[in-house]
């Protein structure tokens, strides 16, 4: 046999292992995008009018949360929430403040508002006697 035919059946053998094995490496690496820290900074709040009591907070930052306070002012402590995400996804995580007072007449008001990044997102105020307000907001965790 030539050397030339000798070559010629190693490279028939070698050369479709070749390609087989940079498939498996170029497939094996897609999976493995980088991935980014997408951060942000939440804090919740209440506030009553005068004569008027806060007397329950609950809220999901960190966590599920119910506190008894008393006053009318309340704010939460800054929660900073991460997700580590690869470019073009996007994820939603649904904050919510509840929060509970007693009116001193029908015309007293409750205000709960969500703050991201230190701008107000949602703000829901009522009115009367026996107060609750309910704020839901979508945060978006996003790399472009």
């Amino acid at each position: 046999m030539t050397k030339q035919k000798v070559f010629q059946k190693i490279a028939a053998i070698f050369l479709p292992l070749l390609l087989i094995g940079l498939f498996t490496v170029v497939t094996s690496c897609h999976g493995e995008e980088e991935k980014y820290e997408v951060t942000h900074k939440i804090v919740f709040k209440a506030e009553a009018s005068a004569g008027a009591n806060i007397t329950h907070i609950t809220h999901n930052g960190e966590g599920f949360h119910e506190i008894n306070v008393s006053g009318t002012t309340w704010t939460s402590s800054e929660i900073t929430e991460k997700d580590r995400l690869r470019v073009g996804d996007a994820v939603n995580r649904t904050k919510t403040v509840v929060a509970k007072a007693t009116g001193a007449n029908a015309s007293s008001t409750l205000k709960v508002q969500i703050y991201v990044d230190g701008v107000l997102k949602k703000e829901v105020i009522t009115t009367g006697q026996d107060l609750k307000s309910r704020a839901d907001y979508d945060v978006e965790f996003k790399v472009n």
